[in-house]
């Protein structure tokens, strides 16, 4: 007979699996103390052995289980980034040799040369003669012809080795974003033909079935693409490169991207189609049980056994077995159990917002279903017991989604009744069609069914996109609080669970509803944000923001860089909408980020320069923003008056096509003006434009001035500084950049002119408020 190993409510591996999470955060970044924590579980273990009460039992175990995890983080996180470290500053003492890394791929490869993008788990570094253990995360950038053969043929699990030029990562886009206790790096390569494959590894099997699938996805047409192949491969294999980037866009808004790609909601999805099989069929007791872990194995074999998949399926296969065995344990259990088994197996993984996402979802299902479903409606019961799920999972993990994505999903939470269970279907859809593309066959209606399907699921997430807000980034502390209040709503005593729940819910409102902060009361501060080598000026004044460029690489295709590098940096600056958007000119390195700025922030208008366009991109960006519903304006010279005081003097605005740098000439100068304090803005604006503004006598003294064309040698003259009088000069360029910018002469000029320089590349994000009281200058910090 089988019977509960533990009382009803119990979850004692909940607080242990927090025990070991905060003893992995603590040893990864110690420099000693593995003596002490040894001694700290030998400790523990002998009090266990005592025949105490219950509180002391408890006691011992947290620490057990804290020491264990600060042994783990140092063994497994400490020691290999002081390792990789060392190997790191040996190469860099040869900066003009490749450096060649051999390392185990740890993702899909994503785009063809030249921008494919894949990831590397490194052991060795070998520069010149020396090879030495290079325990390290990189980022691998493959150039080239555009020749993918030699990628296809080292996929995920595949031992390579590869060379080219090895560089740490740049710094994270966000102040938000943890500091992680080891450096990561990125290594470019300029051909597929440096990248060699070397033979398999244990994970390398677990790649076959998926890559099998994958390859015989047939490509038939655009729509078929978009509607079927990309969804196919993104919701059961977990290749998300095929996705129509305007469908990520819609999913993404409505907090509902999860449901595109697999997930530990899919691995349960999937399962529950199986359960739901097997009942249909009669199976009963232990064989449906033994089946249902085969099958959840299958599903995360046939996902790539990608993180999020194994660690679903991790919790569904600890479930399982202890049924198997006949000591069944409650879902809390089971959750606590396997992100103790996950984190001792892979510790790195407590510092992987997926993989907090993933517990916080099962955690709270397993704790909060069952009460919301409680409250619910008996009938129809499979919609209100996949809407009580739907909304545990949404509880448990907005905290995160608010804190990491500035996401406050409301939509999500509306659609889910309807999203669920849709994505449910397609899965199961999904795998049929799988099935018939493996066997050869055409499966015309089902695809079609299936792409149906497809676009509800798209129109579900864009209605919650219209619902969804960005919210300026909430306290860290803050939103710890609200998991450690909803953690103990659900495990703590039950006197107290109905007020923790309720001070979740007031503190998580709080921070999410608060207004944002505001721009000076008077005057006004221009801050260039770090975005690498490119522009992204932001000024604010009372509750107004004006963004004067995007920042964005030179690849024409990286539209998502505005996402990942510019937005976050508004956002933690409270800045949720846009008074305006000024391009002022068609570089990619100007332009890229304004896209995704248009897409996910309210703007006001779209105001450009009225040079030549290039690259389409003020084409390009007209068209998102008409799309979005925003008024486009093309500036000419003259003044513009802007809200509270404020207004924009237009100086140049596209003229004469040159032979030399003639849209960087093109570029808009303008003058910033509020409680009579200045800043001239130049864009790429060079020697000529500069001398054209001195003979009109347009140039004037000035409080700041953004250099042109990122400090280069071809602008930035000495006659024009002399005229602007600057008190201040701020730099917007690259750490390391190719071109070499800023120019020693550029630097030298306002040298001599005393002029204080403030740069991108060695201050990351540079503030500059200019008030009625005098000048403030406040940088993020590098050097």
């Amino acid at each position: 007979m089988i019977g509960p190993v533990l009382r009803e409510g119990e979850a004692p591996a909940l607080p242990a699996a927090v025990a070991l999470v905060a003893g992995i955060l603590l040893g990864s970044r110690a420099v000693t103390g593995a003596v002490g924590a040894a001694a700290l579980i030998a400790l523990a273990g002998l009090w266990l052995w005592r025949p105490e009460g219950r509180p002391a039992r408890r006691a011992a175990l947290v620490l057990l289980w804290l020491s264990a995890g600060f042994l783990s983080g140092r063994a497994r996180i400490a020691i290999p980034a002081e390792t990789a470290s060392r190997a790191w500053a040996a190469a860099a003492r040869s900066p003009g040799e490749a450096a060649r890394i051999e390392g185990t791929l740890s993702d899909f490869w994503s785009g063809d040369p030249p921008a494919a993008r894949g990831r590397l788990q490194a052991a060795t570094l070998r520069v010149g003669g020396t090879v030495r253990p290079f325990p390290a995360e990189v980022a691998l950038f493959v150039g080239g012809d555009g020749s993918s053969g030699r990628l296809a043929a080292a996929d995920r699990g595949d031992r390579v080795e590869v060379t080219g030029k090895l560089r740490p990562e740049d710094l994270p886009a966000s102040t938000r974003d943890v500091a992680l206790p080891w450096k990561r790096y990125r290594l470019s390569i300029k051909s597929p033909r440096l990248l060699e494959r070397r033979g398999a590894t244990l994970l390398s099997p677990l790649q076959w079935p998926n890559r099998f699938l994958f390859e015989r996805l047939p490509e038939a047409g655009a729509a078929f693409d978009r509607d079927v192949r990309g969804p196919l491969a993104a919701l059961l294999l977990g290749r998300t490169s095929e996705l129509d980037r305007g469908m990520v866009a819609s999913y993404r808004r409505g907090g509902l991207y999860h449901l595109l790609v697999v997930s530990g909601l899919h691995v349960a999805l999937a399962g529950g189609l199986v359960l739901w099989t097997l009942r249909l069929a009669g199976v009963r007791g232990k064989r449906r049980d033994a089946l249902l872990l085969a099958a959840v194995f299958g599903i995360v074999l046939v996902g790539g056994a990608n993180p999020p998949a194994v660690r679903a399926g991790l919790v569904f296969a600890v479930f399982l077995v202890a049924r198997l065995i006949e000591r069944p344990i409650r879902g809390a259990q089971a959750a606590g159990l396997s992100a103790i088994l996950l984190f001792l197996a892979a510790p790195r993984e407590v510092y992987s917002i997926g993989c907090v996402l993933t517990f916080a979802a099962v955690t709270g299902i397993a704790l909060f279903s069952a009460p919301i479903r409680a409250r619910l409606p008996r009938r129809p019961g499979w919609l209100f017991a996949g809407l009580a799920t739907a909304l545990a999972a949404e509880a448990a993990t907005a905290p995160v989604l608010l804190w990491r994505f500035n996401l406050l999903a409301a939509g999500a939470w509306l659609t889910a009744p309807l999203a669920v269970p849709l994505s449910g279907a397609l899965i199961g859809l999904g795998a049929v069609l799988l099935v018939f593309f493996s066997l050869g066959f055409a499966a015309g209606p089902l695809a079609a069914v299936f792409a149906a399907g497809c676009r509800l699921l798209e129109w579900s997430a864009e209605r919650a996109a219209g619902i969804a807000v960005l919210r300026p980034t909430p306290p860290l502390f803050a939103m710890l609080s609200v998991g450690g209040m909803l953690l103990l709503a659900g495990i703590g005593p039950r006197r107290i669970r109905l007020p923790s729940a309720a001070g979740a819910a007031a503190l998580f409102l709080f921070c999410a509803l608060r207004p944002a902060p505001a721009g000076p009361a008077r005057g006004f501060s221009l801050e260039a944000l770090d975005v690498g080598q490119g522009d992204a000026l932001l000024l604010r004044w009372g509750g107004r923001a004006l963004l004067v460029d995007g920042g964005g690489p030179f690849d024409l295709d990286a539209r998502d860089f505005g996402r990942t590098r510019l937005v976050p940096k508004l956002l933690d600056r409270g800045v949720t909408a846009l008074d305006a958007v000024l391009l002022t000119h068609p570089h990619p390195d100007h332009a890229l980020g304004l896209f995704a700025v248009l897409d996910e922030l309210p703007v006001g208008r779209l105001l450009r320069g009225a040079g030549d366009d290039e690259a389409s991109l003020y084409a390009g960006l007209e068209r998102r923003a008409r799309a979005r519903g925003v008024p486009v304006a093309v500036l000419e010279a003259g003044t513009l008056e802007l809200p509270e005081g404020s207004r924009l003097r237009v100086l140049v605005s596209g003229g004469p096509a040159r032979k030399r740098d003639s849209v960087n000439n093109q570029s808009v100068v303008a003058v910033f003006e509020r409680d009579g304090r200045r800043a001239l803005l130049t864009g790429d604006a060079g020697a000529a434009a500069e001398e054209d503004l001195l003979r009109a006598g347009a140039v004037e003294p000035v409080d700041l001035l953004k250099v042109g064309h990122h400090g280069s040698r071809g602008s930035t003259t000495a006659a024009f500084l002399d005229a602007l009088c600057p008190r201040v000069a701020v730099v917007s360029c690259g750490r390391e950049n190719r071109f070499g910018h800023p120019a020693p002469e550029t630097l030298a000029v306002l040298a001599r002119r005393r002029i204080p320089v403030f740069r991108t590349d060695l201050s990351s994000d540079v503030r500059v408020e200019l008030g009625p009281a005098g000048t403030r200058v406040a940088w993020r910090g590098i050097q």
